[in-house]
């Protein structure tokens, strides 16, 4: 079935009219994919009104959905530009909490870290996910060029979902690192980095 990748709009109005369809998709996907966030369905069941706002009003966040028949099916948001390249990342580290402030002037690369990635099972191997992929690609160099930067990319990912790293590698990805997710703990992640090939390159732009 067709599809649409759109990103929701800046300006009061327009959020508005994207916070309850954005906050339904998001708790979905927390209940659907525990495993896949770092937050939990408890948590975000107790945000207010305007704290689903605030995180599609963040001037560093921008949230780009996936829709069949005005029905929301995936979501993405990418977090940036960040104070520090990919190679300098944790796959641990919460990327909101390093937005404050300007850019290192030495810094060469706009890098955006992919964040929330979500899409409904029943749409997967349609090409909604790498749609969604792509779109943070164009979206990353175009404000990269505005600042005379190179875009840069990160996603993290689970390394026991095969799945996920198989898609974030077709769309140029690269693992760069592996941390555990905590102390103590058995879950391994990855820090992926955009490097696509030539041929991938070629596909995306």
């Amino acid at each position: 079935m067709p599809f649409e990748i759109i990103q929701i709009p800046r300006g009061d109005k327009n959020i508005r009219t994207f916070v309850e369809r954005y906050k339904e998709f998001r708790l979905l996907s927390l209940k659907v994919a525990p495993e896949a966030f770092g937050s939990t369905l408890e948590r975000e069941l107790a945000f207010t009104d305007e704290t689903w706002y605030n995180r599609l009003a963040n001037p560093k966040a921008v949230t780009f959905l996936a829709l069949q028949r005005g029905r929301i099916v995936g979501s993405l948001t990418t977090i940036g530009p960040l104070p520090f390249s990919p190679d300098e990342s944790s796959a641990i580290s919460n990327p909101w909490d390093s937005l404050d402030g300007e850019l290192p002037a030495h810094l060469k690369e706009s890098h955006w870290r992919v964040n929330g990635m979500f899409t409904l099972p029943e749409v997967r191997r349609q090409g909604v996910a790498k749609a969604l992929m792509e779109k943070v690609v164009n979206f990353g160099s175009e404000e990269a060029s505005r600042t005379g930067r190179t875009f840069a990319g990160s996603i993290v990912v689970d390394a026991d979902n095969p799945a996920a790293k198989t898609l974030y590698e077709s769309a140029g990805y690269v693992v760069i690192k592996e941390e555990t997710h905590s102390p103590g703990s058995s879950r391994t992640v990855l820090l992926m980095k955009y490097s696509p090939t030539p041929a991938v390159a070629k596909t995306l732009n």
